[in-house]
């Protein structure tokens, strides 16, 4: 992964040459400051060559080019890339150093010209030594020295171990009853509807047992279908093959016994697609594509499969979501790993095979355990160290052994392990593109089974510089790289939003060892778990601290971009000797590090764009913070701080200041931050007035807005232009007013006001609801909405989630046909009035949830919710009495009869009620 880090160093030397300092130090060369110019000329020869060697390097780095010669080029590479980052670092601390302090500029940068000549010597050697290194690649290149010696093996070649799934007993294959039937059921199922072949697609990361499941079904349903082919797709498939592969398999899978074209191998792509056609004539078939990694296979195919056949099936397992999204709607789903019972079950049949009854002994249980969590569902891991330990002697002392060392087992290529189970996850690490490793190896950084907030993961990369500028927003992008990471089944989703967004993710234990594996061989990160981790020879840029360090040297640590700190690992003596010895750090995350004060030194670190203080028991930030002229995110969610210097107003590039406390005093400048995205604060004069400047900004959140704010307020939201998230929560006892002055960003995504709304200007601002084509959430609290006013909430189009939390003033409840298209999710808590709801047929055609709560004169079911064919959840509680006795069928039967029959389509319904003093909850079948 050199290209990652070539790739990283080109955007880092683009954002130098391009910075106001160096621009500033360009513009003002003195005629005697030859230096400079050559400095600055080496800079950009520098990133000439560093950008044609990343185009090589793309090429080079990719399995089937790696020889041993390719290793140690890169390897070599990666070297001088990491000394060409430190020049460049240092660059741009010298010329940090000259914006500041009392003496003149001219004076400082005389002063610098001895820097000057060393840095542009040293670029110089480095060019030399870049040239000496291609030069070496080209005349030692072994490739076809080996081509000659040994057949090439495809990429993908684990085409063998697929095939063998054919071959695994019903008895072996656990946990997956559901996802069978699933699948059966779809094969089976014949919709009228359907004009061409169902595609059906399996998704999931490597090992799940993806290939199992589906050989499984394959083998039930094959007979059914009059023609069949099961085939394994590798990664650096053909086109010409992937045809050739399908037509032997139909012809050798034909019950008819008819005998295969003698030509396949030298028919041509338009031969292979007729002959394919003519055999498929009037067939029912089923193909499965497994382990398919390219959304183009089936394009690349399709000529030669009917779409006329509307009986037939097609099948793909893949690891990468854009794939899966191949199948028709609602034919797709994710294998997941195995609950912790499957799990046991597997261990139990693979360790234990050649006993009777494959129970464990109770002495060795205990390890057992640790290590079957240790694979983390994952079947492929489970079955291979199962059969590891079915060989080793049944001590405890001798598994003890095993899961202390799987970490080696697993990423060395002499232990039996690494071939049965780092080559298929292998795969899915290779097949990263260049552009997404650095973010990969990054979640490595990340204690085992740690979940990993998305908001987070993706400032530490915008701040790592790890993401290309564009013409979004890095963080966009950034979220784009995080997405695509999930998508291949990298990271493993912890949790949705409402929206259906990622916002927690975590790493699969055996993924994380792979990843720290290529991350200590490429010097990425020094991941400091225990004592045995040997510290001080580590030249790794990035250190994550796990444990506390009891041998840290306080040497020069110039290499060292990035540390990251867990566990509360780090005390107030190492954090002074971090900042000392590593003058050039990046990031700087503490969050719940147990340290009351932030050392002097960390005013120094001219290089820090991330500095994360969360939940530390730091009270007060140091005045000289101003030096930090590179922070770009500034996290004190949870801290003990409770007022801001002044002069961080002069920290131009700062694009996030998470605070999420109100008691945190800013000072009256904060509009200065004209770069902020992200702003959580308490409503004064003077911002509600100037914070119109903050036109960057995504996020805003504001609390104890005053009536006389109002007026000033939606005057600056309505200059928000990029507004995506606003919340604005008004003091107690006061009413939001002037809204009808109000235009929302037509941006804005999410809307939260709290607060009672002058009905009035509410009126004004509903009518311009219509034009909000981007709001998907809404939440109103005390917002008094009535039959007049809520019918304008109906025009947002693209409206997801509505929640009124006592907002609702009115008796009636109208719901118009086609309203709220796209809604998903709708709250009503605390309508003291509300007597009947009433939806009209095609209204609110996407529900899913239906909450309705505190609603004490509702005595009915809504009129007409037998038409909201969607809905999977509804909840009510503390309605009418009269509606619970219907419910639980206590009033008159024909009543109670037909309620039930209103919501039998519901799968679940619940309805919570007061009985005895008691609060009672009651499942309605």
């Amino acid at each position: 992964m050199a290209e990652a880090v070539i790739s990283s160093l080109v955007l880092k030397i683009g954002a130098a040459l391009a910075s106001e300092t160096t621009k500033s130090a360009a513009s003002l060369l003195l005629r005697g400051m030859l230096v400079m110019k050559e400095l600055m000329k080496d800079i950009s020869d520098i990133k000439d060559e560093l950008e044609i060697m990343q185009a090589f390097l793309q090429i080079a780095e990719r399995p089937k080019e790696k020889d041993e010669t390719t290793k140690i080029f890169i390897k070599q590479t990666r070297g001088l890339a990491f000394d060409i980052e430190d020049i460049i670092d240092e660059f741009t601390y010298k010329l940090s150093e000259e914006q500041g302090g009392v003496l003149p500029t001219a004076i400082k940068r005389y002063k610098n010209i001895k820097s000057w000549h060393h840095l542009s010597k040293k670029l110089k050697d480095i060019k030399i030594d870049l040239q000496k290194i291609m030069e070496r690649r080209t005349r030692y290149d072994a490739r076809g020295m080996e081509s000659e010696a040994k057949p090439r093996i495809a990429v993908g070649g684990s085409k063998s171990r697929a095939e063998s799934a054919h071959f695994v007993k019903e008895d072996d294959i656990v946990g997956i009853d559901k996802y069978r039937d699933l699948l059966l059921g779809w094969l089976k199922d014949e919709d009228e509807q359907q004009r061409q072949p169902m595609i059906i697609s399996v998704l999931g990361m490597g090992g799940l047992g993806k290939t199992t499941l589906v050989t499984h079904v394959y083998n039930i349903i094959k007979a059914s279908f009059d023609a069949c082919a099961w085939v394994a797709v590798s990664q650096s498939y053909e086109t010409h093959d992937l045809l050739r592969q399908i037509l032997k398999e139909f012809c050798r899978e034909d019950r008819e016994k008819r005998e295969a074209p003698n030509n396949i191998d030298t028919m041509d792509y338009r031969s292979l697609v007729e002959t394919i056609r003519t055999y498929l004539q009037c067939k029912k078939y089923v193909l499965i594509l497994d382990d398919v990694w390219s959304t183009d296979v089936l394009d690349n195919i399709k000529n030669a499969l009917l779409k006329c056949n509307c009986k037939s099936r097609i099948v793909l397992t893949t690891r990468n979501h854009e794939v899966a999204l191949l199948a028709n709607e609602h034919r797709m789903f994710e294998l997941k790993p195995l609950e912790a019972n499957h799990s046991w079950d597997l261990f139990y049949k693979n360790t234990f095979w050649k006993s009777a009854n494959k129970i464990c002994p109770l002495p060795l249980e205990q390890c057992a355990r640790k290590i079957v969590e240790k694979c983390g569902g994952l079947p492929l891991a489970i079955v291979s160290i199962g059969r590891l330990l079915s060989f080793r002697e049944q001590t405890n002392s001798e598994w003890e052994k095993v899961y202390k060392d799987l970490e080696w087992y697993l990423t060395n290529s002499a232990s039996k392990l690494y071939e049965k189970v780092h080559d298929i996850l292998k795969l899915s690490l290779d097949d990263i593109p260049h552009y997404l490793r650095n973010c990969f190896l990054y979640c490595s950084s990340f204690p085992e089974d740690y979940t990993i907030e998305s908001d987070k993961l993706i400032r530490l990369w915008v701040a790592e510089g790890f993401i290309e500028e564009r013409e979004r927003l890095m963080e966009e992008v950034a979220e784009d790289y995080f997405n695509e990471l999930v998508h291949r089944c990298l990271l493993q989703v912890v949790r949705r939003d409402e929206d259906g967004r990622v916002c927690a993710c975590r790493m699969h234990d055996i993924i994380r060892v792979l990843a720290l594996s290529e991350s200590k061989e490429l010097s990425f990160c020094m991941v400091y778990e225990h004592s045995r981790t040997i510290l001080q020879s580590s030249e790794a840029r990035r250190l994550s601290i796990l444990s506390n360090i009891t041998n840290y040297r306080t040497e020069d640590k110039s290499h060292l971009r990035s540390v990251l700190v867990f566990n509360n690992s780090m005390n107030n003596d190492l954090l002074k000797s971090v900042l000392r010895s590593s003058k050039f750090l990046r990031v700087l995350e503490l969050e719940g590090a147990p340290i009351e004060k932030l050392p002097s030194e960390i005013c120094n670190l001219f290089n820090l764009h991330y500095l994360g203080l969360r939940a530390t028991k730091i009270k007060e930030l140091p005045r000289l913070i101003v030096k930090l002229r590179n922070l770009q995110i500034l996290d004190l969610e949870e801290s003990k701080i409770e007022m801001l210097p002044k002069g961080i107003t002069k920290l131009q590039k700062l694009r996030h200041l998470n605070l999420q406390a109100t008691h945190i005093k800013l000072p009256v400048e904060i509009w200065r931050l004209k770069s902020l995205q992200t702003l959580i604060c308490k409503a004064t004069t003077n911002i509600v007035r100037n914070v119109e400047a903050l036109t960057e900004l995504r996020t805003f959140w504001i609390r104890g807005v005053r009536t006389h704010h109002c007026a000033d307020l939606w005057n600056s939201i309505t200059k928000m232009n990029h507004l995506g998230d606003l919340f604005v929560q008004r003091a107690y006892g006061l009413e939001l007013q002037q809204l009808g002055i109000l235009r929302l960003p037509l941006r804005i995504q999410r809307l939260y006001l709290r607060g009672e709304l002058d009905k009035t200007s509410l009126l004004e601002l509903a009518t311009s609801f219509g034009s909000l084509t981007n709001l998907t959430r809404l939440t109103l609290s005390r917002a008094t909405l009535d039959e007049d006013t809520f019918p304008y909430l109906q025009a947002l189009p693209a409206l997801m989630f509505l929640k009124l939390f006592g907002a609702y003033d009115g008796m009636k409840l109208h719901f118009q046909a086609s309203s709220f298209p796209k809604l998903k999710l709708l709250y009503i808590e605390y309508a003291p009035k509300l007597s009947q709801v009433e939806i009209e047929r095609g209204a609110m055609a996407s529900l899913y949830t239906l909450q309705i709560h505190f609603c004490p004169e509702l005595k009915e079911l809504p009129h007409g919710i037998e038409y909201l064919t969607t809905l999977q959840d509804l909840d009510i509680s503390y309605p009418a009495e009269e509606l619970v006795e219907q419910l639980l069928g206590e009033g008159e039967g024909d009543h109670s009869n037909d309620c039930r029959t209103r919501v039998r389509h519901i799968p679940k319904f619940t309805i919570g009620f007061m009985q005895d003093g008691e609060y009672v909850e009651e499942r309605i079948q």
